[in-house]
This record gives structure tokens, C-alpha cells and sequence, in this order.
């Protein structure tokens, strides 16, 4: 039930397939019976074949994302938000969510499951949302650090028809990197991402997914970029928590 393959429902009805399964060496007894672990990861059913190795090629020109979903494998119906993406390519060997990664950089968007749909959302938009919770401004791990964004997030220029430079975000010093046959708009976008500004553990919320806005007594609102829902039984009982990686457009 819990090999390879194998597929998992969730309380909220999403289909999750089992990629990797291992057996724990932690032992333990119940009454006179010898219990043994189970260790699985799964992802997304609807989606999960876009995250293989591909033995065929993809390459589209003009196509919705949807449709570069479903060439990749995917079983999706629609995405909310659709929109059309002027150039895509996974080569033979590639991996198609890599590639549908850098398409969302370039439109300065995400994807996110919820509600039993894959919703497109532009980076600003998140923080335009209704807050899905608030919480205290404390207990938790702050991070900033302008050093390192300057490090990690790079900017990018192309060339234009004609031979000279097409700019992008340069009103900070960074790393530059050439994207070809890329307009200003989306070389600005390129240099936008969500950069993590706090780490913390609340009250067992399973409710609260990535893309969720999170408002902060006296601070300003930040996005979930990844939400651990933790449910652990143990010698001392039960021990629910929820961990939220946040973060803030930059």
C-alpha cells in the first residue's frame, strides 16, 4: 500500500502518488507484535509526471501553460490564470518542471495547488490577496541579509534584433546572465523572486499552503513559500505543529 507507485488521498480529497519509498531501520513494539517504519515522498498526481526525465522532446512555440503541462504528462484540465508562453523547449534527457520553472520566472509568477486547481499568480499579486492568517511577530527566525541577495539574485540582459543590448534590472550591482530572445519586461521580471524572511512553527494549521499571505502585528505581510504540516505520535502523546518558511517580494 505504501510502495512505489502507489496513491495516496489526502482529508482534502488531493490525489498524491508515492515516487520513493523506504523502509526505516527504527523498530518498535506494540503489545506483542514488532512494528517497522515507513518513509515515503509523493507528489501531486495530477502533475507528477512532469517532474520525470523525458524520452521525447517538447517544443512549443505560442502555447497556453496548460497545454505545456499536458505534453509533459500532466492531467490537468485548465490552469487558472492561463497564459500564453511565446517559447518552450525540454529536450530529450530534460526534466519538464525544470523548464516550466523558468517560463514562471520569466512572467514573474508561481504556480500553487489548492482547492483541486493549479492557479497562476503574478509575484505582486500575492500580497494583494486577503491575509489567510494573522500572527504574532515574534518566535521566529528573521532573515536579512542584502549581501547575499546581491550574490543569488542576478540580472539579466539579451540582444536586440539589430545587435545591441536589451536591459534588464540594473539598480543594484549583480551577477549578469544572458537570456536570449528576451524582452525588457521579462528580463525585469527574471530578477524578481520571493526571498525568505522568516522561519516558524504555530499551532498545528493545516489549512495554510505556499502562496498564502500571512499578516504581522506591526510588519508588514509576507507570502508562504512552504508550508510543513507535522503530525507525530509518540511516547508522550501526540504532537501536532505547523512550520512556514515566509517570505517578501524583492
Amino acid at each position: 500500500m505504501l510502495g512505489e507507485g502507489a496513491v495516496l488521498t489526502t482529508g482534502a480529497g488531493d490525489a498524491l502518488r508515492i515516487i520513493k519509498s523506504v523502509r526505516g531501520i527504527e523498530r518498535g513494539a506494540q503489545g506483542g507484535r514488532e512494528l517497522s517504519a515507513m518513509r515515503i515522498t509523493a507528489m501531486l498526481d495530477a502533475c507528477h509526471k512532469a517532474a520525470f526525465v523525458r524520452s521525447r522532446a517538447i517544443i512549443k512555440e505560442s502555447a497556453a501553460l496548460s497545454a505545456i503541462y499536458r505534453a509533459a504528462g500532466a492531467t490537468i484540465q485548465a490552469v487558472d490564470a492561463d497564459f500564453p508562453v511565446p517559447r518552450f523547449s525540454c529536450l530529450i534527457g530534460g526534466t519538464p518542471s525544470f523548464h516550466i520553472a523558468r517560463v514562471l520566472q520569466e512572467e514573474g509568477g508561481v504556480v500553487h495547488w489548492k482547492a483541486g486547481k493549479l492557479k497562476f499568480m503574478r509575484l505582486g499579486d500575492l500580497f494583494k490577496q486577503k491575509a489567510a492568517a494573522n500572527l504574532p511577530n515574534n518566535a521566529s527566525d528573521d532573515v536579512e541579509s542584502g549581501f547575499l541577495e546581491r550574490h543569488e539574485i542576478p540580472s539579466f540582459f539579451s540582444l536586440a534584433a539589430g545587435g545591441g543590448f536589451v536591459m534588464g534590472d540594473l539598480s543594484k550591482p549583480r551577477e549578469m546572465r544572458f537570456a536570449p530572445h528576451t524582452n525588457v519586461q521579462r528580463l525585469r521580471n527574471m530578477s524578481q523572486c520571493l526571498v525568505q524572511r522568516k522561519v516558524m512553527k504555530i499551532d498545528y494549521a493545516s489549512q495554510l499552503c505556499a502562496g498564502d499571505l500571512i499578516e504581522f502585528v506591526g510588519s508588514v505581510p509576507l507570502c508562504i513559500i512552504t508550508a510543513a504540516h507535522v503530525f507525530e505520535n509518540g511516547e508522550d502523546g501526540s504532537n501536532q505543529y505547523t512550520r512556514l518558511w515566509l517570505g517578501a517580494l524583492q
